[in-house]
């Protein structure tokens, strides 16, 4: 059914937004510590699972320093 295909890519597309947002939200967040290591950025910018970045972005907006969120994640 093309409704039906039609809604899946826009809920798709929709989560893949939301993962997006909060990839930006969390680097933001983690450049106010410092310089963020490449590894650790293109972890994050890997990651489209959206639970996982929740948590990173708690834990990025917590985080007292680079090494803390790094240790924690």
């Amino acid at each position: 059914n093309q409704e039906a295909h039609m809604k899946c890519v826009r809920q798709e597309s929709f989560a893949e937004g939301k993962a997006e947002g909060k990839t930006e939200d969390i680097l933001e967040l983690l450049s106010e510590l410092g310089e963020v290591p490449n590894e650790i950025c293109e972890k994050i910018l890997d990651t489209s699972d959206l639970n996982l970045l929740k948590r990173w972005l708690k834990l990025a907006a917590k985080s007292e320093s680079m090494e803390q969120f790094v240790k924690e994640m």
